[in-house]
């Protein structure tokens, strides 16, 4: 009895130690850019369920699977959830995307130079062209590997 529970125990620390390596490697594989940018937008707009006054605003996603919109001059953020969607096979100009619905501009998506993020919640929709969209020009600030 004593030799099985053992067995069944390095087993099992066996199985933990390489469970933890495979979670250690794949996280080495899921390494992000952090990048900080900035974009004037000319419009209120909404996102998340909230309304933002027309301004400058930098756009951060430190945070993996997440957005960080913030005025300048404001000390409040939001946060929206956003899902990487799309690499382009050449670099393109980093822009954010907004698609007018119902009289507002919602944001939909964000265009990095290397990739493509949607707003989760427009997910369904991602990469749809439509003669309501608007597209405002990110400029990089900060940009490092995380």
């Amino acid at each position: 009895m004593t030799r099985t529970f053992s067995r069944f125990s390095l087993a099992i620390h066996r199985a933990g130690a390489l469970i933890c390596m495979v979670l250690l490697l794949s996280g080495l594989g899921l390494a992000q850019k952090a990048v900080t940018a900035r974009a004037t937008i000319p419009f209120n707009f909404w996102a998340k369920g909230y309304e933002f006054q027309a301004g400058d605003y930098v756009f951060d996603n430190v945070l993996p699977g997440s957005a960080t919109i913030h005025r300048e001059g404001t000390n409040s953020s939001i946060g929206v959830s956003i899902v990487l969607y799309a690499v382009p096979g050449e670099k393109e100009n980093p822009r954010v995307i907004f698609v007018r619905r119902d009289g507002k501009y919602c944001l939909v998506e964000l265009w990095g130079v290397q990739d493509r993020h949607v707003v989760t919640a427009e997910f369904e929709h991602r990469g749809e062209p439509s003669e309501q969209q608007w597209q405002v020009p990110l400029t990089i600030v900060e940009s490092h590997d995380e």
